[in-house]
């Protein structure tokens, strides 16, 4: 079975090391974002699928553009490939390389569609605070996230899982998923599911506004959310001295709610520090990181920022 794959970011990259195990699966090609400059030096950084394809001699492409690419669309024409594999790739495929494969394209999508189509379902599932997810295989089209379904495998989201939670639990189950299905494909012994698109509900792109925490306009639980919805990229933050403060680490307290002033900082003799939320409930913070510094626990940047106790965010 011949397979390109489009694919680029950390997740990918632990599932296409779990295919090349198979046998029946050859893996002909990785198209992945081009490398782009991080941090304040604009070191170049490879993509983590392109790190993968460079240690087990795939051949890989990382076009700035897929449509009228014609080194692209002859190289897939080449390889007489019987299915591209299309995950988190944040590209339309134009109509000329979905034709290529002999058994069509194939995206990956993490929610039972057509709820929560487009850029972040996941997160939108957290924030949500949905007990369920959903991993779905199906067709791909010009059209994102909305053609026949092929495979679908739920899974249960706990109150304490965040988005990096929710990938690992996938990875556990969707390479033999995905194989299968391709296997059925391959076999006719599946057919597509048409989508109701008048249920169809969509996430759209993250945007920095997402995830700046505002606790006069939030409840506890939607800064719960949001955090869990956002981790670990790209954080929520607020500020605090006009800088951009992370949280990395928060949790929640069941509890009455307190009289303090809202967004006010507050820490216990427990050594746990609070914040109160719009609602007056407390989140509680465990771990930070000032804009141009390190993650660091609460306690600690508490005893380099005393004014923090007492501040109001």
């Amino acid at each position: 079975m011949k397979i390109a794959f489009f694919w680029t970011w950390e997740f990918s990259r632990n599932i296409l090391k779990s295919l090349t195990l198979y046998q029946n699966i050859e893996v002909l090609l990785v198209v992945s974002q081009p490398d782009k400059p991080v941090w304040r030096n604009k070191e170049v950084i490879y993509t983590p699928i392109k790190q993968l394809a460079l240690e087990n001699k795939i051949d890989l492409l990382q076009p700035l553009k897929l449509k009228n690419n014609i080194e692209v669309f002859q190289k897939l024409q080449y390889l007489e490939l019987d299915f591209i594999i299309v995950v988190a790739y944040w590209k339309i495929i134009p109509k000329d390389i979905l034709e290529i494969p002999k058994y069509w394209c194939i995206n990956i999508h993490w929610s039972l569609l057509p709820k929560y189509r487009w850029a972040s379902p996941i997160q939108e599932c957290l924030k949500s605070w949905d007990k369920k997810t959903w991993l779905t295989i199906m067709y791909m089209s010009e059209w994102m996230d909305e053609w026949d379904l092929l495979s679908i495998k739920e899974i249960d989201v706990d109150i304490v899982d965040k988005t990096w939670d929710i990938f690992r639990k996938f990875e556990d189950f969707w390479p033999d998923l995905l194989v299968e299905t391709l296997n059925w494909i391959i076999d006719w012994k599946i057919k597509g599911t048409k989508q109701d698109c008048d249920c169809a509900t969509y996430c759209k792109k993250i945007e920095k506004e997402d995830w700046l925490i505002d606790f006069k306009n939030l409840s506890r639980d939607e800064i719960y959310n949001r955090f869990r919805a956002y981790y670990v990229w790209p954080w929520i933050y607020t500020y605090y001295n006009w800088k951009k403060l992370n949280l990395e680490e928060v949790s929640i307290l069941d509890d009455d709610k307190y009289d303090w002033q809202v967004w006010q900082v507050v820490k216990l003799q427990n050594k746990k520090v609070w914040v109160l939320a719009k609602d007056s409930k407390i989140l509680i913070v465990d771990k930070v990181k000032l804009e141009w510094k390190k993650s660091i626990d609460i306690l600690s940047f508490i005893n380099w920022n005393k004014d923090f106790l007492g501040a109001i965010l």
